[in-house]
């Protein structure tokens, strides 16, 4: 028997080709090294390779074959990922009988597991911090109401999504998140003031098919993101606040797509143990 264990590596590993050997034969490897000696060869192929153990003698010759699989598509083997998700966006735009101030950050990490072929999930384990901090001053009645949204502290998995995917027949890898975190409500206005606790998403990011990395197992990466509004089809990566203090700048007008500025995003999707 010939045979390759591990018979999938990641780019930088080595795999160990067997067979068992037979006196009076003589074996060569290919691709390798040629005329080999004893039972086994340690092999660290750059991409996937089918390997052939020919053995031969004075009467006879055989032929055997067996492949390392290099980088498989969506890295098969990996059962679990770690997705650490960070973003930052702030804004303080105006417009008559309103103001804003949004001010949302957040390091998440997010546990995946298997969801269906090539598409991992967030199972409800999540860590890191997050915060939202933002502020709406209306004044369009006449007189001024104060909205405020305050919230700091890990995920909230309830409200909190990761679903990252992979394309084996485009070698690529898609993802979209949503982070979310228990925040305070509180309204002001001529009556008084009253606040409420509730679940705030501080926002949602999602990457449309990007090229798998050929050389690491880890899949990872930054950009500046378009911030687009709750009435958007996006057909582009983008970064949405996706919260309704947030989502009132486009509502009451204040700014549109092509003024809401964008948000600092980055994100480290590993395997797991």
């Amino acid at each position: 028997m010939f045979q390759a264990t591990p018979s999938i590596i990641n780019s930088g590993g080595s795999s160990t080709l067997t067979w068992c050997p037979v006196a009076g034969q003589t074996y060569r490897l290919s691709p390798g090294p040629g005329i080999v000696t004893g039972g086994s060869a340690s092999v660290s192929p750059a991409i996937t390779t089918v390997y052939s153990l020919t053995a031969s003698n004075a009467t006879a010759i055989t032929t055997n074959f067996t492949t390392v699989i290099v980088n498989p598509c969506g890295f098969a083997s990996v059962s679990n990922w770690d997705a650490t998700l960070t973003f930052s966006y702030t804004l303080a735009p105006s417009a008559p009988g309103f103001s804003f101030r949004i001010n949302r950050q957040a390091q998440a990490t997010f546990r995946l597991t298997p969801y269906g072929p090539g598409v991992y999930a967030f199972n409800g384990s999540a860590s890191g911090l997050v915060s939202i901090n933002d502020r709406e001053d209306d004044s369009s009645s006449g007189s001024l109401i104060t909205y405020t949204t305050v919230g700091l502290g890990p995920p909230n998995p309830l409200l909190s999504t990761f679903v990252f995917a992979i394309n084996c027949t485009s070698n690529t890898f898609n993802f979209s998140a949503i982070v979310a975190v228990d925040a305070i409500d509180t309204e002001i206005d001529i009556g008084g003031s009253s606040s409420s606790p509730r679940t705030a998403i501080a926002g949602q990011v999602a990457l449309l098919p990007h090229p798998l990395p050929l050389a690491s197992s880890t899949i990872s990466g930054s950009a500046v993101l378009p911030v687009l509004g709750p009435f958007t089809i996006p057909s582009t990566d983008y970064y949405t606040p996706n919260d309704f203090l947030a989502n009132d700048m486009w509502i009451n007008g204040v700014v549109t797509d092509a003024t809401a500025g964008t948000a600092n995003v980055s994100w480290s999707i590993a395997p797991g143990p």
